[in-house]
């Protein structure tokens, strides 16, 4: 064996690009650890990130492609005849139902390829002809882009990371989820900033690590989240903290936000949320006061039903306190490696329509700015008619964990003509695909952190900043004796093989910045210099100091704006969304058959439906269900017992766990873990929460997005007497006989696919 060598890359696991180091033997990634010497993570990097070597090597990893054959089981066969007999089945479904037939999924992982996978399936779907392209983003916060719809938009990015003096953090924990906080070590970060005098308000039902820094902390009472924001906003504006020479400038409709938030005050929010109301006054101050701040909401109170008006108040807020980068600011996090010049300016542009051409068959929704509505893909695929899609091409993601009502998604999956899951691992989604196709992972291939780049333009509290760059090469060899594919070699292959050309679009960057059409397959690399052709500073550069770096050089500056709009902070769509939560509709009335809610809470060492290994999990493969202590007695439940968790669609098993940095009244468990079914060994494989959760009763109406935290359930001691809850979920008899008709009519097309 050669004695080895350490080589710079950098961790493609999550969206945080920890820079880090690989100890490689032979090829093989023996070990990972942070980078010390980079300036912008400084050594950090999480449990996921150090345990790659173990997820290269393991032995749950697929080396090669699989294909179910007639009798059910899964069988080797190489990628190219994968890819031959794919292509050839896609084009007979589009031939026969037209482009809206075949859909995506692109799951939370695909930031692992991100600079090459994502072009490339943009420009599959181009070439088909299909807008049924769905990702995590209705699921989890998709109302920051429709919010900005109703709000319209500024030239420049907010204040954002750039010197807050004031960070008010809804329902997210920065320290364990990676946004909310930049790039880098979010615990040195956040210690710098307070350091500096920066106040931290927070608002959260549970006690987090990050809520124990606040200088306030409104440990509400779940649900409340848009009535909160709009007390904070009602004190701003009576008490006159809002900037006024900005709104004055740049803003309208204010006296309609300011009728719409006379209702929402201290005292009767402070009460209904059950927090102090002194502590809600002194928050407002607290932000409004600051010279320089941001404002974020979460995923949980994104899931608690009302996304969008939630983001959207969040952004009328930023704007009364004029949270938005100046003429003459410097743009600190401007893009390094994504092509495009950029031309900040301060200005605004009006509200835009959310709503965009493609409508879904199902609860009024349609495509808008955050995607297409995920929670409706399985209604897309069982609602019937010559257009309901038939094929589904699931890479980088699990829908059969990630989706709300579990078995629905899973009656849908076995619907399909044709389920072609791309996937390291055979997860609960892979199981139910007619092909497997087994992927390189990051280390394994060349990347680039424009990733972080992009993120830095989505919204508030995301990415980088400061202006920052890494290039990795493939570090670690393929297994020996494997046949994988890179993600974007699958879409490439598709493409050729059907007969398109293959243009593309640099991930992140404007459209017309970049747009390439390919003659020939490029390598990687190629592909890589081709993508960010006429960014910032170029590849090369970035190349050039292998253990990433900052670029602050020749940042742009923001300039006067050419044509003044102005932001609506009192759209009429929104202030009458405002106006029903006057109701208390997400709180009451009471189901005291339900009195406890579900919420949702992050795991460090798992990303969603991902990495649940032992390497990281240290042996603990199951998600607690976290009940504070109190509740724990009055239920007459200990710890590790098994409880019973009903919600008004079905019920699941979980392990108990007390936690006291929980509101009472409240149970918290991490989604994205368990089985399709009830009835494994819940140590080994956790409790699915999204079987707990109706797509149809509470949604957003712009992005679809159900309510999945926040959600009614009770709790039990589980009897095991008692039957396992129905796999066929509220589907009536009648369906679900259609379902297993219509799962032998997929296996005989499987069949009739591979010829």
């Amino acid at each position: 064996m050669s004695p080895g060598k350490v080589v710079h890359s950098f961790c493609r696991i999550c969206n945080n690009h920890c820079a880090i180091k690989v100890q490689v033997e032979d090829g093989a990634a023996i070990r990972v650890t942070g980078d010390a010497d980079n300036p912008l993570f400084g050594g950090y990097t999480c449990i996921k990130g150090r345990a790659q070597a173990q997820f290269l090597r393991g032995e749950e990893r697929l080396r090669h492609s699989l294909k179910r054959g007639p009798d059910g089981r899964f069988r080797p066969i190489p990628v190219e005849q994968a890819m031959d007999e794919i292509a050839a089945a896609l084009s007979r479904i589009l031939d026969a139902h037209g482009p809206r037939s075949v859909a995506s999924y692109a799951g939370i992982m695909a930031a692992g390829s991100f600079p090459t996978s994502i072009p490339m399936h943009a420009a599959f779907f181009d070439a088909i002809g299909s807008r049924m392209r769905f990702d995590p983003n209705t699921i989890d916060k998709g109302g920051k882009q429709t919010a900005a719809s109703f709000l319209g938009s500024w030239g420049a990015p907010s204040q954002g990371f750039d010197r807050p003096e004031a960070i008010l953090l809804i329902g997210i924990n920065p320290l364990m989820t990676y946004t909310g906080f930049p790039a880098g070590s979010p615990h040195t970060w956040l210690n710098r900033t307070l350091k500096s005098g920066c106040r931290l308000i927070v608002i959260d039902p549970r006690r987090t690590d990050v809520a124990k820094r606040a200088a306030v902390h409104l440990q509400a009472a779940p649900g409340h989240d848009c009535q909160l924001v709009a007390a904070l906003i009602n004190v701003i504006l009576a008490e006159e903290l809002h900037d006024r020479d900005f709104v004055r400038a740049h803003v309208t409709h204010v006296s309609q936000l300011r009728n719409a938030v006379r209702d929402f005050t201290p005292e009767r929010v402070a009460r209904l949320a059950d927090v102090d109301q002194d502590d809600l006054v002194a928050a407002a101050r607290m932000y409004a006061g600051a010279g320089r701040g941001y404002a974020m909401a979460g995923t949980g109170p994104n899931m608690s039903g009302s996304g969008t008006l939630l983001e959207y108040l969040v952004l009328a807020l930023e704007t009364l306190c004029g949270r938005w980068l100046r003429e003459g600011e410097v743009l600190a996090v401007a893009p390094t490696l994504v092509p495009g010049r950029v031309t900040p300016t301060a200005g605004a542009t009006g509200p835009t329509d959310w709503r965009r051409a493609e409508k879904v068959r199902v609860r009024g929704l349609q495509q808008s700015s955050a995607g297409m509505p995920s929670a409706a893909l399985p209604d897309e695929i069982l609602t019937e008619g010559d257009d309901r899609v038939r094929a589904l091409i699931s890479w980088a993601g699990n829908p059969a964990i990630a989706f709300p009502d579990q078995a629905r998604t899973i009656a849908a999956l076995e619907h399909l003509d044709l389920l072609v899951q791309i996937d390291p691992w055979l997860t609960e989604t892979a199981r139910h695909a007619g092909y497997v196709i087994a992927p390189t992972l990051p280390l394994e291939v060349p990347s680039i952190t424009t990733k972080l780049d992009a993120l830095s333009g989505r919204a508030t509290g995301y990415g980088l900043g400061q202006a920052y760059a890494q290039y990795s090469p493939a570090v670690a060899a393929r297994p020996p004796g494997s046949d994988l594919i890179e993600d974007w070699e699958f879409f490439y292959g598709l493409m050729t093989r059907m007969g398109f050309s293959v243009t593309v679009h640099a991930a992140g960057a404007r459209p017309g910045d970049s747009t390439i059409t390919l003659r020939a397959k490029p390598t990687s690399e190629e592909l890589l210099e081709l993508l960010t052709e006429g960014s910032r500073v170029s590849l090369t550069t970035v190349k050039s100091r292998p253990g990433g770096d900052l670029y602050p050089d020749n940042l742009p500056v923001v300039g006067p704006a050419s044509t003044q709009g102005r932001l609506d902070v009192g759209s009429a769509e929104m202030m009458a969304a405002l106006s029903r939560q006057r109701e208390d509709i997400l709180t009451a009335p009471a189901d005291r058959s339900l009195p406890f809610r579900l919420l949702c809470r992050r795991a460090n060492h798992v990303y969603n439906s991902s990495c649940h290994f032992e390497a990281t999990n240290r042996g603990v493969y199951y998600n607690p269900a976290y009940l504070h202590p109190a509740d724990l007695r009055a239920l007459g439940i200990a710890e590790g017992s098994i409880v019973r968790i009903t919600s008004s669609l079905s019920w699941i098993r979980a392990i108990a766990a007390a936690d006291p940095d929980l509101r009472r009244g409240v149970v918290s468990m991490a989604f994205g873990f368990g089985p399709e079914n009830d009835r494994t060994d819940l140590a080994r494989t956790g409790s699915s929460p999204n079987r707990l959760v109706p797509a149809d009763e509470i949604f957003d109406p712009y992005t679809g997005q159900p309510r999945m935290s926040n959600l009614p359930v009770s709790i039990e001691l589980y009897r095991p007497a008692e039957p396992a809850p129905p796999d066929a979920s509220r589907a009536d008899a009648s369906r679900a006989d259609a379902s297993r008709a219509d799962a032998s009519r997929a296996d005989a097309s499987r069949a009739d696919a591979s010829g």
